[in-house]
């Protein structure tokens, strides 16, 4: 079976997004501990090897985001710094079976860009199509723009947005079988239909999205409206207070989204181990096997909470109810770790160094790190592509970064 897509741009090591929220019943597991090394580490499970890396420069250059179509196509978007350059600017790479290239997407997008500079990019990908969603900044002084475009296996095309500047998801069904969710407050999800944007009432504030269906229905996942906590968090809106959580799913059923109740979080208490967030990753494998996961956050100190960890929860979809689980589904949980189908976690190795600012790995140039910003599967197969960069910084004139572009085949 593929590997599912455990990840996601909030943050690798939150399992890769896979995870932001969701509540647990009693104590939660930590992951299965690693055998084969004296250290505790992992036993290595293969390595990212590179398929793509960008000149050197001393600081800056990254991949930011990845969407892969097929296993022949994929797009991703960096942001390179040009030689001499102060600025960095957006550039698109496409994989077309054989290498990544450079890809013009600004003379695609001449009459949407309007003469303006794309930021923010986010690509989505699914059933043999591409999109990209961004923002578009047209000079000091102006507000940024919404933009949206869509591959149609010849040239990308400006697509007009649904209302609204906000977008929670996306999940790509087909070429005219496009889902948006807005602004979760706004309670919404958007459909494209090949000619435009229909909206829909939500029962939830919907959080996150399954980007396939896999047989079974399409889903979101978020919490039920606490309009009392809302206001009572007005005063000081960045440090929101303790509230029960009601988590809920809809399902699409071909005309209205139907609620689906999710067990209760609570967490007025402090003392509380569960998730302290919303659920922000929904994987579905199955007709009844979807799965909405979260990362476990440390308790309420009276002003914030403490960092998230990496300890995943989940709740699983059976095809007949939602129920918290111990368990979680295969997939590669961050840029070191993959779980297997038997839950067992092991490591993935780094790929060799890079050359540095001499063109050659020195001792210093060792010291580089490998961050990855986004992890996506190759669709059909048990691979993944792995976005980010090379870097090494705080040594002076040896500080470099590299935009990269990995691959991990177990």
């Amino acid at each position: 079976m593929p590997i599912p897509r455990v990840t996601s741009r909030v943050g690798l090591l939150a399992v890769v997004a896979l995870l932001a929220g969701c509540g647990t019943q009693g104590p939660h597991p930590a992951d299965p501990a690693p055998s084969g090394s004296r250290t505790g580490e992992a036993p290595a499970h293969r390595a990212w090897t590179y398929e793509y890396v960008s000149d050197v420069d001393p600081v800056g250059n990254q991949v930011l985001d990845i969407a892969a179509v097929s296993k022949r196509e994929a797009w991703a978007m960096a942001e390179l710094h040009d030689a001499g350059g102060s600025r960095p600017r957006m550039q698109m790479l496409r994989f077309h079976g054989a290498r990544w290239q450079r890809y013009d997407l600004s003379s695609d997008l001449r009459d949407a860009l309007d003469g303006g500079t794309l930021g923010s990019p986010a690509l989505y990908a699914g059933a043999g199509s591409a999109w990209l969603f961004g923002r578009v900044s047209h000079g000091p002084g102006t507000y940024s723009t919404p933009i949206a475009a869509r591959f149609d296996g010849t040239r990308w095309r400006g697509v007009a947005l649904p209302e609204g500047d906000d977008l929670a998801g996306v999940a790509v069904l087909g070429p005219s079988d496009v889902w948006a969710l807005g602004n979760p407050k706004q309670q919404t999800a958007w459909h494209w239909d090949g000619r435009g944007w229909t909206a829909t009432r939500l029962p939830l504030e919907a959080r996150a999205i399954t980007t396939e269906t896999a047989g079974g229905h399409l889903r979101v996942a978020g919490n039920v409206p606490n309009p009392a906590a809302d206001k009572a968090d007005e005063s000081d809106p960045d440090h929101p207070k303790p509230r029960p959580l009601r988590l809920a799913a809809a399902r699409w059923d071909g005309r209205q989204w139907r609620e689906e109740r999710m067990p209760d979080v609570e967490t007025e208490d402090a003392r509380f181990s569960g998730c302290r967030t919303q659920v922000q990753t929904l994987v579905a494998r199955g007709a009844d096997d979807v799965w909405a996961m979260g990362i476990e956050y440390g308790p309420y100190t009276g002003t914030r909470y403490a960092p998230p960890g990496d300890r995943p929860c989940a709740l699983h979809w059976d095809g007949k109810r939602w129920s918290t689980s111990d368990a979680l589904p295969a997939g590669i949980l961050d840029a070191r770790r993959v779980r297997g189908e038997n839950g067992k976690v092991s490591r993935i190795a780094r790929p060799p160094y890079v050359t540095g600012i001499t063109g050659k790995v020195t001792e210093v140039d060792r010291k580089q790190k490998f961050r990855l910003a986004e992890i996506a599967p190759v669709p059909g197969t048990d691979e993944a592509w792995g976005v980010g960069k090379a870097e090494l910084g705080a040594f002076g004139d040896a500080n470099f970064s590299r935009a990269v572009i990995v691959r991990y085949r177990p």
